[in-house]
């Protein structure tokens, strides 16, 4: 039924429905676990309607209430006061379309039931169904988060149409590991941790708060004890978070305001901004700046079912190897956009980083990848970095070159439990992502374990910077089939290019490397790693770890 209404500033209904009959409430029990103040819920206006408004005459609706239509009360007497009923209009019709008739291809083929039919056990995918034990926030204010019942009535705040229900939850994780490195520089024992504490602040369903904190990090170092010696990295008392932004949607804000529903979609955050493009691999890092996204857009004409396009501008705390890491030396601007076409996805992002420092370290950035399926065989991306504009006289270049690095994954026959991968890669002169925190290693850092810190422990890789190398990364990922456990083996190898004072790396490199993890609950799980790595031209690499980690 299409019901019209007007926005009313001063009221939380904006389009209401017409006057209905008045007739008894329908209670409902109270279960388990729903607090009082909770009211029954189910939509926007609960299971019954509230007290209405009467419409204004409304030109667009093809339904119209009629007063003269007839109706009986309930004594059989006419009574068309009481009991107004509804008049349908023929629909309308666009004069460039016409009927067709139905054709039997224009239908899937009847589902299949298997014989004999079991009606119990049909019945079951529905009413088997039961409650999983979860790990709650550990501060959890407000609306409960993914909580069962219904939910108090929000208030209009910041207009009818933008209905504010606060909620503040504080969640994250604890890791504790220990690991036994051996580093080109020397042998580590190392017991470290780290907790990772994540505040969220919901102001409305689109607006929020967020900020991460780790307060036993100082940059790429965390609070442990190595080869007997402790060192505290306390960042509890400076109060420096690792990212703390708002977040909302500029046109439910302004619908909000003007009482009425969001007029378009703007996706807007400024802060300390987290972006992570293209799987981590262009950028991965937190930015002391903004970012807008033109969302859910289609084009027609290029056959792109769906893309979005995003601004972004950083002034500060931004990241790059090619700034040695110095977080007030480089600003940035940029845009990136994802685009689904054709079976598969491209995403394409540009970017300037200027230097502020004056070091003639300014360049742009351009990161490409296209990823789909082939042949239900195959799952493949190919992703290009090209580093360009970067003119420091004499002095060696920071950022140039080119980056190509193809993943692909095949579709075993227990495609969900046996997932073998092989990835390539090929760089050449020093080519860098867009922005990269430290912690998170080179820019190889998801082409393999073997190129894979664990953030914790200083824990060896092969050299992850694709600076003038080549190689590849082959291994298996294998699930139960409860999921409760993993285990990835991987070899993995890479060349050197050119002269060895132009790259990272002082020769080839060739690593085998393990994984495994188990869950030991819904909150904790065990995990193992083991790498051995041969190189060239300098002393060999192994680490071996366990960590335990509980989140909450």
């Amino acid at each position: 039924m299409l019901l019209c209404g007007t926005a009313c500033a001063g009221d939380s209904l904006v389009f209401a429905p017409h006057k209905a009959p008045q007739v008894e409430p329908i209670r409902v029990a109270r279960t388990c676990g729903v607090s009082s103040g909770y009211k029954p819920a189910v939509g926007r206006f609960g299971l019954l309607p509230p007290e209405p408004l009467p419409p204004p005459p409304c030109r667009s609706c093809d339904v119209t209430w009629s007063m003269e239509s007839q109706g009986l009360s309930p004594e059989g007497e006419s009574n068309q006061d009481a009991f107004p009923m509804l008049e349908y209009h023929p629909p309308k019709t666009d004069c460039r379309v016409c009927t067709k008739p139905c054709d039997t291809g224009d239908f899937s083929a009847d589902a299949w039931i298997p014989q004999p039919y079991c009606a119990p056990q049909e019945q079951y995918i529905y009413g088997g169904k039961c409650n999983l034990r979860v790990q709650r926030p550990w501060i959890e204010c407000g609306l409960p988060f993914y909580d069962a019942g219904p939910i108090p009535e929000s208030k209009n705040w910041f207009g009818c149409t933008n209905l504010a229900q606060p909620k503040f939850y504080l969640y994250g994780d604890y890791r504790a590991a220990f690991a036994q490195n051996e580093l080109v520089g020397g042998d580590k024992t190392v017991l470290a941790h780290r907790l990772n504490l994540e505040a969220d602040l919901w102001l409305t369903s689109t607006e929020r708060f967020h900020a991460f904190y780790g307060p036993f990090q100082e940059g790429a170092d965390f609070m442990r004890v190595e080869n007997g010696e402790f060192f505290e990295e306390l960042d509890f008392f400076q109060g420096d978070t690792d990212t703390l932004f708002f977040e909302g949607d500029l046109g439910q804000i302004w619908g909000g305001v003007q009482g009425t529903y969001a007029p378009f979609d703007l996706p807007v955050t400024a802060g300390l901004v987290p972006l992570l493009f293209q799987n981590g691999v262009w950028a991965l890092d937190a930015i002391v700046g903004f970012a807008v996204t033109l969302p859910a857009k289609n084009s027609p004409r290029l056959d792109w079912s769906n893309y979005d396009v995003t601004f972004f501008a950083g002034f500060d705390r931004v990241t790059s190897a090619a700034f040695d890491f110095e977080e007030d030396s480089a600003a940035l601007f940029g845009m990136t956009t994802f685009i689904e076409s054709r079976g598969g996805y491209y995403e394409i992002g540009y970017g300037f980083v200027d230097d502020q420092a004056g070091g003639a370290r300014s360049y742009h950035n351009l990161g490409v990848s296209y990823t789909r399926r082939y042949a239900n065989l195959i799952s493949n991306s190919v992703r290009v970095i090209v580093n360009a504009g970067q003119d420091r006289g004499a002095e060696r270049q920071t950022a140039d070159g080119v980056l190509l690095l193809v993943e692909n994954s095949l579709l075993s026959h227990d495609a969900y439990h046996i997932v073998p991968y092989f990835n390539f890669f090929a760089g050449f002169d020093r080519p860098q992502p867009l922005v990269r925190a430290g912690a998170f290693g080179g820019v190889l850092f998801n082409t393999g374990i073997l190129f894979q810190s664990d953030q914790l422990t200083g824990y060896p890789t092969l050299d992850g910077t694709a600076n003038n190398t080549w190689g590849a990364a082959i291994g298996v990922d294998l699930l139960s089939y409860n999921y409760d456990q993993q285990l990835i083996l991987e070899v993995a190898a890479l060349g050197v290019i050119g002269e060895a004072a132009q790259r990272a790396a002082a020769g080839n490199q060739v690593g085998l490397g393990a994984r495994w993890q188990k869950k030991l609950s819904t909150a904790t799980l065990i995990r193992a790693d083991a790498m051995v790595g041969l190189l060239d031209n300098s002393e060999d690499i192994a680490g071996a770890r366990v960590e335990w980690r509980w989140k909450f």
